[in-house]
């Protein structure tokens, strides 16, 4: 159909007006708002005609332009619709809409760049509705694929007035993707002070607390945001993860028990679960929720996958494999899954029964396993999932004790990375090198530390500090420390832990500074080859002369443990560190 209505077509497609609104006066304005309900609709009839009439009877109706424009977009005229559109601005150039409908039609056409700079020049200092023209630049500014792009047309938006506050909200969130924590800070604190501010901006307020440590101020934030949309799966999310690194145990599980009742298929509520310091029989209790959902999520295998690493730590540990087992190597837990399914199937079953009775019950955050004529104890530091890499205590002691070696098993219940120590040796970092100096003295063989991620970066720190034989860090990110944060060396997909670590450890030496000052403790980094962030990290160590690389062949994803661990390098490391002398 041409943007133009031609009298032929009117009059070939006359209708009574009474069949449009029988027994009443109808308007152009009940007209456009019944054509924008019909066009709303996924089953909406042929309009052409109707419209058709509609323009003859009233060319000048904004209203009726616009759902003409909708129209030609929908039966495939974009060329069409965007002549509508550009008609109705020359016809009404006052009014917002026709630009907002232009840009919306540039966006879907992936002409994003015509699309911003409609926003920049009209449409966001014009009268669309708040709400409209924020989405607008929310999407207008995607066109932008570097960041000094976005910065600089976020900037020219800035005009001194009471609107600037939303332009400083996504100035802010571009500083603090780039760990520039105090920008993102300055910034936000500029945008409070020009007005109120909308409801998803208080996130990013909240990722704020929580990399500063502001654990206190994240709880009130999050159980407000929770409180004001109780309908929001993500705000329960988000109140739960600020309970728990607050340390508030009875309002986290609390949160977590109606949480999981009211959403018990929502993955990532799962996902948040595995991660939480829960007390055991709380556990299994949350656990057993989600087991009664387990026949329903068959299908879904985000959930499928995380319901999988619950049932590691609590024993489940054929049926977890079962589900691991049945992952589609391409679907989208395929990068997490198919390392852990190698894990699990490197080894016989029986690997993985626990004999010797190591729990996953988080309240032990010391368990020591002695071995007579052992020759190194090895203190591993749990991560974030509460274990080394995806394997709980009672599945990693199933490959410890395969050597003639004590093991320690240590668990922050303060949820700092262990940079305030472990609660039972003290209230601090200092109080915890003490007491596993005193420990390990009185064992009297060479200690190697061990840990994955943050777990393997904890692992390297207390080695250092107390000047250990040896430390196995699998995939640690070893840019962590005083500048971590501020350096861009971050990796992009790095999240509010890495930056919580940087804030515990500001007062102190960086990772690789840290290794240099304990010469004789030699820090072996493993790291998948073709995965670049954690490759890069690797990197700073190439000259230090106490730190061993260990790139892991087609390794390419931060898994590295598990990668290592199905193919038998976990044990080449392992003994290594054991038996190699400390360096002169």
């Amino acid at each position: 159909m041409s943007a133009v209505v031609t009298s032929t077509a009117i009059t070939t497609n006359a209708l009574a007006w009474e069949t449009l609104a029988p027994g009443r006066t109808h308007g152009p304005a009940a007209e456009a708002a019944a054509l924008r309900a019909l066009l709303a609709a996924p089953d909406a009839p042929d309009l052409t005609d109707r419209i058709a009439i509609a323009r003859q009877r009233w060319p000048d109706d904004l209203g009726i332009q616009l759902a003409q424009g909708g129209w030609l977009e929908r039966i495939g005229q974009p060329d069409a619709a965007e002549a509508c559109y550009r008609a109705a601005l020359d016809r009404h150039p006052a009014n917002p809409w026709p630009d907002v409908r232009l840009a919306e039609l540039f966006l879907r056409q992936r002409r994003g760049m015509e699309a911003a700079a409609l926003v920049a020049t009209r449409i966001w200092s014009g009268t669309a509705p708040e709400a409209t023209r924020i989405s607008l630049l929310s999407r207008a500014l995607l066109a932008h694929r570097e960041t000094a792009a976005r910065r600089d047309f976020l900037s020219s938006l800035l005009r001194g007035v009471p609107d600037d506050r939303f332009v400083l909200l996504k100035l802010a969130a571009l500083r603090f993707r780039a760990r520039d924590r105090q920008e993102a800070e300055r910034l936000f604190a500029a945008a409070r002070e020009l007005g109120p501010l909308p409801m998803e901006s208080q996130l990013l307020e909240l990722e704020l607390h929580l990399v500063a440590a502001r654990f206190e101020e994240a709880y009130r934030l999050a159980c407000a945001l929770h409180a004001r949309s109780p309908e929001r799966p993500d705000f329960a999310r988000r109140a739960i993860q600020a309970a728990h690194f607050s340390g508030r145990v009875p309002e986290m599980v609390a949160l977590l028990e109606s949480a999981l009742r009211r959403w018990p298929r929502d993955w990532l509520l799962v996902f948040r679960y595995n991660r939480c310091t829960i007390p055991f029989t709380a556990d299994r209790e949350l656990y057993d929720i989600l087991a009664e959902q387990a026949a329903a999520t068959a299908g879904d295998e985000r959930w499928q996958f995380q319901f999988a690493v619950a049932g590691l730590r609590h024993g489940d540990v054929a049926r977890a494999t079962a589900i691991i087992d049945a992952v589609s190597p391409a679907g989208p837990v395929a990068g997490m899954a198919m390392p852990l399914r190698a894990t699990l199937n490197a080894y016989p079953p029986g690997t993985w029964n626990n004999p010797r009775g190591v729990s996953n019950d988080p309240a032990k955050d010391m368990q020591v396993v002695g071995t007579p004529n052992a020759i190194a104890t090895v203190i591993v530091l749990a991560g974030v999932q509460g274990g080394l890499g995806y394997l709980p205590f009672s599945l990693t002691d199933g490959l410890l004790m395969r050597r003639p070696i004590n093991v320690i098993y240590l668990r922050d219940l303060n949820s700092r990375a262990f940079t305030s120590g472990v609660r039972r040796f003290g209230p601090d970092q200092a109080a915890m090198i003490t007491g596993l100096q005193t420990l390990c003295g009185s064992l009297g063989v060479p200690v190697v530390t061990m840990g994955a991620s943050v777990g393997g970066v904890a692992a390297i720190r207390t080695a250092a500090l107390m000047r250990a034989h040896a430390a196995i860090s699998f995939a640690g990110d070893i840019r962590y420390g005083a500048d971590a944060g501020d350096d861009g060396l971050a990796p992009a997909s790095a999240g509010a832990r890495t930056a919580m670590f940087s804030t515990f450890t500001e007062a102190e030496f960086d990772i690789v500074a840290l290794i240099r000052s304990a010469p004789r403790t030699r820090v072996h980094q493993c790291f998948g080859a073709d995965y670049a962030p954690d490759r890069e990290a690797a990197a700073l160590l190439r000259d230090v002369p106490n730190a061993v690389l260990h790139p892991v062949p087609g390794c390419a994803d931060h898994f590295a443990i598990e990668h290592m661990i199905a193919n038998g390098r976990f044990f080449t490391v392992l003994d290594q560190a054991i038996a190699t002398p400390a360096p002169p």
